[in-house]
């Protein structure tokens, strides 16, 4: 391997796991905070769902990340009055639809999330 191609080589930890992944030099700083965030999500979702799996948990914290990522782009894709028009409005409706069912089912998870921690601590009696 080249000196050049090894600077394109990254090592990060995600939830105890060493991972070294090719990504070019000008991208490596947002690689590296967006392994951080992930970390850390998956971090707080394990203490809170402490019998669950790493894979689990991990796509858990992909899931609510995510959503995130979706809730401000819909935030951010909101027409001003000036660019409303009846079919952009159809399809603001359509995306608030969608959102509210994901948010739904995501609230859905969380609740079972919790009847797993608590069913769990209760076996432990």
């Amino acid at each position: 391997m080249s000196e050049e191609e090894s600077k394109d080589i990254i090592s990060l930890k995600i939830a105890g796991i060493d991972y070294q992944l090719y990504c070019p030099e000008q991208e490596q700083q947002a690689l590296l905070e967006s392994a951080d965030y992930l970390n850390k999500k998956i971090k707080k979702l394990k203490r809170q769902t402490k019998f669950l799996s790493v894979e689990k948990v991990a796509l858990l914290a992909g899931l609510e990340i995510t959503n995130e990522m979706m809730s401000q782009s819909y935030k951010d894709s909101k027409p001003t009055k000036e660019e409303s028009s009846p079919q952009i409005e159809k399809d603001t409706e359509i995306k608030a639809e969608n959102l509210k069912e994901s948010e739904k089912e995501i609230v859905d998870d969380s609740l079972s999330l919790k009847l797993v921690d608590e069913i769990s601590e209760l076996s432990k009696l």
